[in-house]
């Protein structure tokens, strides 16, 4: 019986061994993947790379960017949910995170039960941006034309239930305006057609349309932040143009699978706010339309509840339906 027993321990040793082992390997002991639930070049995909380019070092480990655009962001979203491998992470953004789960009728996940957040990266400048021949030059200028020729002026979004929609939709319910919404793939795409002449108006991430501002093919009217942006300090707020209480920030946050590990959201949260304080990122993503945030995972937490009772509020008022 005891030889059997010796055998048996003898046997089961290296098995031990092992487990213990890779219990005790230190996180990562891969390559880490940021997913982006937007095309390439997109503003969220943007600090996805500036924030990579650090982080790899600090962590000692590659880290990559993994754009998965597609269905509002859902896709992105799902894939980071449904990962295993303990070492994906994801760059999210109000549209898959705050706006999503009152759109759909079976969302394939639950943000606050799938994932855990990590950190709020940043905020960005929600513009509202018209064609360069359009014959407006302020917000009150635009609000009388709309109201001229209802049904008229068209406006392009990222996609149905993106916050350039969504923003748009309470743009449109304050100002007693009816525009027509035309949606496309992404910010880039959107911010194309309306240089293009496609359409007339949108909201978009600053970084997606300055570009074709410089190039004099967009004009820029306000912003939908609460506040005035440290990047385009010279343009005023809804609030100011009129739409007292007007907020519509676009932001990016850092998430995990709820299984992370606590230490690993800990050390992810500590690691990625010290890369948002750096002069160089910070200038860096200022240049690009994007002004950094931080705080804790609690803080990051308690927005994203706020951000979706608030916004599913907008979505019953407007009647949003994904097809």
């Amino acid at each position: 019986m005891f030889k059997a027993l010796r055998i048996a321990l003898v046997c089961l040793f290296p098995l031990m061994t092992t487990m213990a082992a890779h219990a005790a390997d230190p996180w990562p002991s891969r390559t880490v993947r940021i997913v982006v639930p937007t095309p390439a070049g997109s503003s969220v995909d943007i600090v996805a790379r500036v924030v990579a380019d650090k982080l790899g070092a600090m962590i000692g480990q590659t880290v990559i960017v993994d754009n998965k655009p597609g269905a509002g962001g859902t896709i992105g979203v799902d894939a980071v949910v449904n990962a295993r491998d303990g070492h994906t992470l994801l760059l999210g953004y109000n549209g898959p995170l705050t706006v999503s789960p009152s759109l759909t009728p079976k969302p394939p996940y639950n943000v606050e039960r799938d994932l855990a957040p990590i950190i709020l990266a940043v905020t960005q400048p929600n513009v509202l941006a018209i064609r360069a021949d359009l014959k407006v030059n302020s917000v009150k200028e635009l609000i009388a034309l709309a109201r001229s020729k209802p049904g008229v002026l068209d406006y392009a979004s990222v996609g149905i239930g993106s916050l350039s929609n969504l923003s748009m939709e309470l743009f449109k319910m304050q100002s007693g305006t009816f525009m027509v919404h035309i949606p496309y793939n992404g910010g880039p795409a959107a911010s194309l057609a309306l240089s293009k002449g496609e359409v007339h108006l949108l909201f978009a991430a600053l970084s997606n349309v300055q570009p074709l501002v410089k190039a004099g093919k967009i004009k820029l009217l306000a912003i939908s932040n609460a506040r005035r942006s440290v990047a385009i300090p010279e343009l005023p707020t809804l609030a100011e143009s009129g739409f007292p209480g007007f907020d519509a920030t676009t932001w990016n946050g850092f998430l995990a699978p709820v299984n992370t590990p606590a230490d690993v959201v800990q050390r992810l949260n500590k690691a990625i706010g010290q890369i948002l304080a750096m002069p160089d990122v910070q200038q860096r993503l200022l240049v690009a339309g994007a002004e950094t945030a931080g705080g804790t995972p609690e803080q990051f937490a308690a927005l994203l509840k706020s951000e979706t009772v608030a916004w599913a509020g907008v979505i019953a008022r407007s009647g949003i339906k994904l097809d």
